[in-house]
């Protein structure tokens, strides 16, 4: 499935983008951290993110996911995002199945410019999470996101750090409807194509016990319109999912202005 998806995005990807060779553009990955840098994707250009990723839980359950982000950059300093799951398939630790689609999130985004030469910025996502998800996959209400970027460069490595605040439209009476989420990505290129990235990441709640991860994976840039990705994460906290495989693509898909 992981050859399948790759294949099929690249093949996209190398037809829509031919007649555009002679321009200077380039793929801008936000995938596979959770962690979001605050730079926005070619003005102007299509891009997508198509992944594959296997959830396996400490209960014995297990989800399967195909996630997908499609960016569109209006300037350099705004654009919007529309991601989601564009499948899910979950396994209950007594063998139940759902399958279906999952929820829609549309985020517009700014950035702003600290310091170039040093390739210092900060960001800001905000939106929300439609619930469009299939039954018994989504909580079938709304949530709103607000998501803070400080993205910079050092020694080779580049750094992004979010710190998000979610208002959760499930209400329930022994929970907060704020959830706060905290990510760091340390990312270092091991040659002009391939690089390394390591994450902590985690969200917390009251009435909740906290969730906590760590990830490390590789990226591949196949050429400068397309990069590959695989990886895995892991649970810290006891409520954490036990571990997670995933592979996928950033395609820079072509100019649409």
């Amino acid at each position: 499935m992981q050859k399948s998806v790759i294949g099929g995005v690249a093949l996209v990807a190398l037809n829509v983008s031919m007649p555009c060779l002679a321009l200077d553009a380039k793929v801008t990955p936000y995938r596979p951290t959770v962690s979001n840098s605050a730079a926005l994707s070619e003005p102007g250009w299509l891009e997508i993110e198509k992944g594959f990723a296997v959830q396996h839980e400490r209960d014995g359950s297990r989800q399967s996911t195909l996630p997908y982000l499609v960016k569109f950059a209006l300037t350099p300093d705004f654009g919007v995002l529309l991601g989601g799951d564009g499948y899910v398939s979950q396994v209950m630790a007594n063998g139940t199945r759902l399958s279906g689609h999952g929820d829609t999130t549309i985020l517009l985004k700014h950035r702003a410019v600290l310091d170039e030469n040093a390739d210092t910025a900060i960001g800001c996502e905000y939106g929300f999470k439609a619930p469009t998800a299939s039954t018994g996959l989504g909580s079938g209400e709304y949530d709103w996101v607000l998501n803070g970027i400080y993205s910079d460069a050092f020694s080779g490595h580049s750094l992004d750090i979010n710190f998000n605040v979610t208002k959760i439209g499930e209400a329930v009476a022994t929970k907060s409807a704020y959830q706060y989420g905290w990510s760091g990505t340390v990312f270092r290129p091991i040659d002009e194509k391939l690089g390394v990235m390591a994450e902590l990441s985690g969200s917390v709640r009251r009435g909740t016990t906290s969730l906590n991860q760590w990830l490390l994976a590789a990226s591949y840039e196949w050429s400068s319109r397309l990069v590959i990705d695989a990886g895995l994460s892991a649970g810290i906290s006891s409520v954490s999912p036990r571990f997670t495989l995933f592979t996928g693509v950033a395609v820079l898909l072509g100019k649409v202005r």
